[in-house]
């Protein structure tokens, strides 16, 4: 049985905060947090209103680890998403949700028709993810880091 996602008042605050960058038209954002603070559960529950918008969102992870375990925290929540790495139990590039290895982006490419990135570690950008983000200027990105700086 799943356990629904429930924020945090400071979390639920900085994904409107987030949410009203992107209604002013602002298309980079950078969500800042302390190790530990639920930015991944800020994360999903930003990719899943996405999602319930029917919007198909991308979560970019740098390592194998933080792929399973983001997928673990969807599962929690009863989220359905896919996983975009190579060999993966989970591949369905038909969810609206896609949990990704940068390094597997790196080689296949990402999905044109993304409305939506979030880059989780986002100080430790691969060169591909960049200039993916830079060519796509339309596509909301969000970073998600403790030390953006």
């Amino acid at each position: 049985m799943s356990e629904p996602l429930i924020l945090r008042d400071y979390q639920a605050e900085g994904n409107e905060a987030v949410r009203e960058k992107i209604r002013e038209g602002h298309k980079r954002i950078i969500l800042c947090g302390p190790t530990g603070s639920g930015k991944t559960e800020q994360g999903i529950d930003i990719m899943q209103n996405a999602s319930a918008k029917s919007s198909r969102t991308a979560f970019i992870c740098d390592r194998v680890a933080l792929i399973n375990q983001t997928g673990k925290r969807l599962d929690d929540h009863g989220i359905e998403h896919g996983v975009i790495q190579a060999g993966h139990w989970r591949w369905r590039p038909y969810e609206r949700i896609q949990v990704c290895s940068a390094q597997t982006l790196a080689r296949r490419g990402i999905s044109e028709d993304l409305k939506l990135i979030i880059v989780d570690e986002a100080h430790t950008l691969y060169k591909t993810t960049t200039k993916f983000i830079l060519a796509h200027p339309d596509i909301v990105t969000i970073g998600l880091s403790a030390t953006p700086f």
